[in-house]
């Protein structure tokens, strides 16, 4: 079994910290610079490897809400006020 744990990583280049290599890509990389290049690097190792992990074994969709819309569970703000035509009489 390989247990693979959710890591939240930010890494960015200190001489181009606006460089986001998903949004950017490699034709953003000014000069060559090495650092952004190794950003760019593990994104698409990042990338391959959620791939190949849903390759492998696919993931269900979970979903969050009710499964079907069933009865209305809105309650009525103006239910308990008395209707115009009562109020009148």
């Amino acid at each position: 079994m390989l247990k693979i744990e959710r890591v939240k990583w930010r890494g960015k280049c200190p001489r181009h910290p606006m460089f986001d290599p998903e949004a950017d890509g490699v034709g953003a990389i000014k000069g060559g610079c090495p650092q952004c290049q190794e950003l760019l690097v593990i994104f698409d190792s990042h990338r391959h490897t959620l791939q190949l992990m849903r390759a492998f074994a696919p993931t269900l969709t979970q979903r969050t809400g009710p499964s079907d819309s069933g009865p209305e569970r809105q309650q009525d703000l103006f239910a308990s006020l008395p209707s115009p035509e009562s109020r009148q009489a």
